[in-house]
C-alpha cells in the first residue's frame, strides 16, 4: 500500500484554495464591470429616447418663461405680464372750447386721465379748467393768446403771455403749473420769422425757471390736413403701436377729434393700455430745436 505524504496533501489543498479565491475575485471584478457598462448604456439609450430626461440646470442657465399663443406662422406670441398696463399720454391743445365738456364726459366714463395744454382763446369756457383739475387731469399752459406774432416777438413777450395763462389756471384750479407746451412745438420754424434763435433761448430759460415743456411723438393729424375722425383714429392707433411711451397730440377744439376718442379710448383699454396724465416725472418727448 502506498504511503500518503500528509504534508504534500496539505500543500496541494492550500494551492487549490488559493486558485479558487483568485478565480472568485476575477469573476466578481468582471461581473462588476459588466454591470457598470450595462447601467451606463441604459442611461445613454434613455437619453436618446427622452432628451429632456436630464433636467439639471446650473446657476448660469437661463430658462425662458414663454407664455402666450402661437400666431399664424407658428411663432409664439408672448402675452404682456398680467396686471401691467402700457401707458398712453393723451394730450389736448388749444382748449378749453365748445367740445371740451363732451370730451370730459367721455374721459370720466372710462376713467381715462389726460393732459390739457390750455389757452384763453375762448374765455367763456375757462370754468372747465376747474372741472379738468377736479377730475384728475393735468392742466398745463399752452399760452394765453396763442398768437405766434405776439408770443415769439421776444422772450419777454413769451413769458408775459405764459404767466398770464398760468394765472388763469391758478384762479380756476387753486395752483399754478410747471408744465407747458410751446405753440408749434419746440421744433417750430415759424418763430424764426419773428425772432431768430428764440426757441433755443426759451428752452434754456424754461429749465432755469424749473419748468418742463412737452412736445409729442404721436400726431393725431388734427393740427394739419386731417379733418375727419377716421384719419384721427387711424393715426392714434398706429402711433401707440410703434411708440413705447406715446405722447399724442390732439386738439379738444376739433369736434371730429373728440368723436374719434369715442372709439380710440375703448380700443386702447381693450388692448392693454392705460391713460395717464403728464407730470414733471413722465417720459418726455422732445423735438430737435431748429431755431
Amino acid at each position: 500500500m502506498a504511503t500518503i505524504d500528509v504534508e504534500t496533501v496539505g500543500t496541494t489543498r492550500k494551492q487549490m484554495f488559493k486558485k479558487i479565491m483568485q478565480l472568485s475575485l476575477i469573476f466578481i471584478a468582471v461581473f462588476s464591470v459588466s454591470c457598470l457598462i450595462s447601467f451606463a448604456g441604459g442611461r445613454h439609450r434613455a437619453a436618446k429616447l427622452n432628451p429632456k430626461a436630464d433636467t439639471t440646470v446650473n446657476a448660469e442657465t437661463e430658462v425662458p418663461d414663454i407664455t402666450g399663443e402661437t400666431d399664424e406662422n407658428g411663432e409664439v406670441v408672448t402675452s404682456p405680464e398680467e396686471g401691467v398696463l402700457k401707458p398712453i399720454y393723451l394730450t389736448f391743445d388749444d382748449g378749453p372750447g365748445q367740445f371740451t365738456a363732451q370730451l370730459l364726459d367721455l374721459l370720466k366714463q372710462y376713467d381715462a386721465k389726460v393732459t390739457f395744454f390750455t389757452t384763453s382763446a375762448a374765455p367763456k369756457y375757462a370754468d372747465l379748467l376747474t372741472r379738468e383739475a377736479e377730475e384728475g387731469h393735468t392742466v398745463a399752459v399752452h399760452t394765453y393768446s396763442h398768437k405766434y406774432d405776439v408770443i415769439y416777438k421776444s422772450s419777454t413777450a413769451y413769458w408775459n403771455d405764459f404767466n398770464a395763462q398760468n394765472q388763469v389756471i391758478a384762479e380756476k384750479t387753486g395752483k399754478e403749473t410747471t408744465l407747458f407746451r410751446f405753440p408749434g412745438g419746440s421744433s417750430n420754424s415759424v418763430s424764426a420769422k419773428y425772432t431768430p434763435g428764440i426757441m433755443t433761448t426759451l428752452a434754456e430759460q424754461s429749465k432755469a425757471k424749473g419748468l418742463t415743456y412737452f412736445d409729442w411723438n404721436v400726431a393725431s393729424g388734427d393740427a394739419s390736413n386731417t379733418s375727419n375722425l377716421e384719419s384721427v383714429l387711424k393715426n392714434c392707433k398706429a402711433g401707440v403701436e410703434t411708440m413705447e411711451n406715446p405722447v399724442i397730440l390732439c386738439h379738444d377744439v376739433k369736434d371730429y377729434t373728440v368723436k374719434a376718442m369715442e372709439s380710440f379710448i375703448p380700443w386702447a383699454i381693450e388692448n392693454g393700455y392705460t391713460f395717464l396724465p403728464l407730470t414733471a416725472d413722465s417720459p418726455n418727448a422732445h423735438h430737435q430745436i431748429t431755431n
